[in-house]
This record gives structure tokens, C-alpha cells and sequence, in this order.
């Protein structure tokens, strides 16, 4: 069976990961993105269909491209993202929640959630258990040996470095939101 998988900030460092983690396994993949540019990033890591939130309606373009509905969510905010998640996920599907954005109580929609069997997860990889965490880097390792996690802007993930003494324009560039990986390089002595 075909999965189809939702991965919300698809030009984001973990968006891109789980574009390309999603694609090696088989799944069809969909992407939400902010811009035109964000889209061609998350086009370039293996999106198979990229939504940009801003200007379309993320649950019809969903429910157009995946009729039955998608089975694993991957989502950055929660709490901007559970009314379209719980509108576009099959029954039984899984929404794995990486980051919560601003809010820090939502309120959840149980009994809606119960009816669909949704499952949710919340993933913060400095507590997960040591079990968990060496069977998620071993599918990562297979994933790299096979080719398929890659960086650098022609895979979707722009790379931008900067020397120590430049570290508050890198700084800058995060602030600002640019595209991509900022990377600092310490000097090894």
C-alpha cells in the first residue's frame, strides 16, 4: 500500500529530512511552504506536490491530491496546523509533531481525534528514549548509505557559511529567516 505523507515547512533543516526520508521509503510526499522559493527548495528534496500555504487552501489542495486522505503528518506547529491536519488525515493516520511553535496548551479535539483513531506523536530528540533514538539513526544511516539524504541548494537545502568573525552577520541571516542551513566555522586549533 501507497503512503502519503504531509510534511508542513517542507524548505525548513527537518522539513527537508523528512522530504527526503518520506521519498526513500515510497511514500508520495506533499509539501506545505511559504513562497515560490521556499517551493522550489522543497520541489528540489523530493516533494512530490508542494501547497504554499499562504495562498492556497491547504486542506482542499490535500484533499484533491490525496482523496483518501494522508497518513503521517509531519508538523512544525501544531496549533496553526490541527484544524487542516485533522481535515486532510486518513483514519488511523499519525500526525508526529517536532516543534510547537507559539502556543504551549492547545486545546485537542478528542473526540474528532478518537473517531479517526488519529494517533500523535511528539518528538523532541534530546529526551527521546536511547532505544528509540538508535533505531531512528539507524534508518538515517541506511538512508545517507543509500544516497538519499543530500544538502546543498541543488538538493533543497542551501548551505550558507560563515567564519567565527562572522558571527553576528550569521546570526543576522537566521533572524531574517533565510532559506537553508547557517553554519558557522569554528577554526580547529
Amino acid at each position: 500500500m501507497s503512503r502519503t505523507v504531509l510534511v508542513h515547512g517542507g524548505a525548513g533543516a527537518v522539513g527537508h529530512a523528512a522530504i527526503q526520508l518520506a521519498t526513500w521509503s515510497g511514500a508520495t510526499v506533499l509539501a506545505t511552504v511559504s513562497s515560490p522559493e521556499k517551493a522550489g527548495l522543497a520541489r528540489k528534496a523530493g516533494a512530490d506536490h508542494v501547497i504554499d500555504y499562504r495562498t492556497e487552501d491547504v486542506a482542499a489542495r490535500v484533499a484533491q491530491l490525496a482523496p483518501a486522505g494522508v497518513h503521517h503528518i509531519v508538523d512544525v506547529d501544531l496549533g496553526a496546523n490541527l484544524a487542516v491536519d485533522l481535515a486532510v488525515l486518513a483514519h488511523g493516520g499519525n500526525i508526529n509533531v517536532y516543534s510547537c511553535g507559539d502556543a504551549d496548551r492547545l486545546p485537542i479535539p478528542s473526540r474528532e481525534m478518537l473517531v479517526k483513531n488519529v494517533q500523535l506523536d511528539f518528538t523532541f530528540t534530546y529526551t527521546t528514549e536511547p532505544e528509540s533514538k538508535a533505531n531512528a539513526l539507524s534508518d538515517v544511516h541506511a538512508a545517507a548509505a543509500d544516497g538519499a539524504l543530500e544538502v546543498g541548494a541543488e538538493h533543497g537545502l542551501p548551505v550558507r557559511r560563515y567564519a567565527l568573525d562572522q558571527v553576528a552577520e550569521a546570526h543576522r541571516a537566521v533572524e531574517r529567516g533565510v532559506p537553508g542551513k547557517v553554519l558557522v566555522d569554528v577554526p580547529s586549533e
